[in-house]
Formats: C-alpha cells, sequence, structure tokens
C-alpha cells in the first residue's frame, strides 16, 4: 500500500493534503455488516487535491517484535464503492474479509464508505452521535 501511495503522490501536482478526524470502530459495535479481517480499526478521510478518500487502518500489530528499524506497519485499505479506487488496495486485500464477488465487497463497504465522508465533512456519523 506505501508503495501504491507514494507512486500516486509523486503523480501528483504538489497541493497541501488535509486529514480529518478519524474514528474507532469496532466489529459487533455498528449495525451493518462488518467488511473487515480484523475486529477493530480506525476511519480516516483523507483529502487530497480536493478529493477525499475514506481509508480503514488496523491497529498497531502486537504479534509481532516492534522495534526501531524493524517495525510492522498497519495495514490499510480503501473504503470505497468505487472498483477503481479498491485497486489502490491490492497490497493489503486480505485486511477485507473474503468476498465472493465485487458487488458482496461493495455492499459491505459502502455504509463504512458514508460513515467516513461524514468525517470529511467536519461531523460524527450517525451512528457515533451521543
Amino acid at each position: 500500500m506505501l508503495a501504491t501511495a507514494l507512486a500516486i503522490a509523486v503523480t501528483l501536482p504538489v497541493m497541501p493534503a488535509g486529514v480529518f478526524p478519524e474514528i474507532a470502530l469496532r466489529k459487533g459495535e455498528t449495525a451493518h455488516e462488518w467488511p473487515f479481517s480484523v475486529d477493530e480499526g480506525k476511519l480516516t478521510c483523507v483529502e487530497y487535491g480536493g478529493r477525499q478518500t475514506v481509508i480503514f487502518t488496523e491497529p498497531w500489530r502486537t504479534d509481532v517484535p516492534q522495534q526501531p528499524g524493524n517495525m510492522t506497519l498497519p495495514r490499510s485499505v480503501i473504503v470505497s464503492v468505487d472498483p477503481f479506487a479498491l485497486l489502490a488496495s491490492r497490497e493489503d486485500r486480505d485486511l477485507y474479509l473474503p468476498f465472493d464477488s465485487l458487488e458482496t465487497l461493495i455492499r459491505r463497504l459502502a455504509p463504512f464508505e458514508t460513515m467516513g465522508r461524514a468525517l470529511c465533512a467536519g461531523g460524527l456519523p450517525p451512528e457515533k452521535e451521543i
């Protein structure tokens, strides 16, 4: 994912990048079918060059050594209903639960993209409002 992101960044014009708030999510705490292979993570909305992208990132791993110079970074995937956007997650696609068709994956991701886009707008997703 990092290599893909760097390759894309090199081809984009230099513009300020903005990172929006993130929200922690856990399996079983949402009303929607959980689309990820881990039980928790964070949704973040990132804007670059006027385009908003929702990303899901797993927590820092504790099952492997995490020492300076020898760290395993958390995996991240795109959360989108756009099939072409999902290609950017090719390296970490095992972070999605197994799916039998692209339609199944998109159906699972759609409500989480909506939650992430609410972060872009500066608010909390409806499910997380108190």
